[in-house]
């Protein structure tokens, strides 16, 4: 199946994460096309770009329709990032990665703290020891922080407490 990647946030880590997922498909043997070009669907294309306009959405959801994988940095309004996914979704699953550092320095030092003692390799419940609080309330601080920041794994909450220290 077609890879299906919309990637919002900051320029710069969108940018490091399109590339990552640019990588990652052209090792599973997809050919990267930059713009959205619809190709043939017979073809292993992978069409990639910013979408900043509705209108940019909108060709590269043709793109998609016509059979091409879509590798997508948005920067556009929040309904048009939310109606792009939502018609992907019928295409196929989408990699829908939201990630937005400036939220990472408004959580509560609580969870900042448990997000980088993540982040350098402790378990959650070392993590949790350490901040001397149980398991379930370093559960709690986790699902927190990633509704938080807008995402869907603890991973990717990391990398945006990383990304917002940095």
């Amino acid at each position: 199946m077609a890879p299906l990647v919309v990637i919002g946030g900051s320029r710069h880590l969108a940018a490091e994460r399109v590339a990552a997922a640019v990588a990652a498909a052209r090792a599973d043997g997809w050919a990267i096309v930059d713009g959205w070009a619809a190709p043939l669907a017979r073809d292993r294309v992978v069409c990639t770009g910013w979408v900043r306009t509705a209108d940019d959405a909108r060709r590269a959801l043709l793109a998609a329709v016509a059979g091409a994988g879509i590798i997508v940095a948005v920067s556009v309004d929040p309904e048009t990032v939310d109606r792009l996914v939502d018609e992907l979704r019928r295409l196929g699953p989408v990699d829908h990665q939201s990630v937005h550092p400036l939220r990472a320095a408004l959580l509560p030092r609580e969870q900042r703290a448990l997000l980088g003692m993540l982040a350098e390799g402790l378990s959650v419940r070392d993590a949790a020891r350490e901040l001397g609080i149980d398991r379930l309330a370093a559960s709690r601080h986790l699902a927190a922080a990633r509704r938080s920041l807008g995402v869907r794994t603890t991973a990717a909450a990391i990398a945006a407490v990383v990304a917002g220290d940095a």
